[in-house]
């Protein structure tokens, strides 16, 4: 069984490009404890490599899976993730219990989202747009909880 970072050192590019997108959508401790020893050596082996990307640079999508596994490192909450990347639709974050959608703007290719974390209460002013994909522009806003404040 290959592991993610197995993936990450490989220096094949498909697996690295798996490895990333598994890293950037994961919340499973399991996955990511592994990552955050090892993430010196992962960002030598990737240093050079060019992972291509037609719309996007695939390479800015494997910065933004170390900044993941560093704020994981780092104790912050998994919603920290959000901003920076275009690829997180609100309504499949909904759908996977990580947020609640308190309110849209009118339905259409650009939309608002008025959106809450279920783990931290951290808000998000979320803006829909479409240029070749659908993306998402997520942005912070207002006051979070604590860890253990209701």
């Amino acid at each position: 069984m290959t592991t993610l970072l197995d993936d990450f050192l490989s220096g094949d590019r498909s697996r690295v490009i798996h490895a990333l997108w598994q890293t950037i959508g994961s919340r499973d401790p399991g996955e990511l404890d592994p990552l955050v020893a090892a993430l010196p050596r992962i960002r030598r082996q990737t240093t050079a490599l060019d992972l291509g990307g037609m719309i996007y640079s695939n390479n800015a999508h494997l910065e933004h899976a170390f900044t993941k596994i560093e704020q994981y490192r780092d104790g912050k909450c998994w919603c920290a993730a959000y901003p920076g990347i275009l690829t997180n639709d609100p309504r499949k974050e909904e759908a996977a219990g990580h947020i609640v959608i308190r309110s849209t703007s009118e339905p259409g290719w650009s939309m608002t989202y008025d959106c809450e974390c279920t783990v931290c209460g951290q808000e998000f002013d979320v803006e829909q747009g479409d240029h070749h994909f659908t993306w998402w522009n997520w942005v912070p806003r207002g006051r979070k909880r604590r860890r253990g404040e209701v």
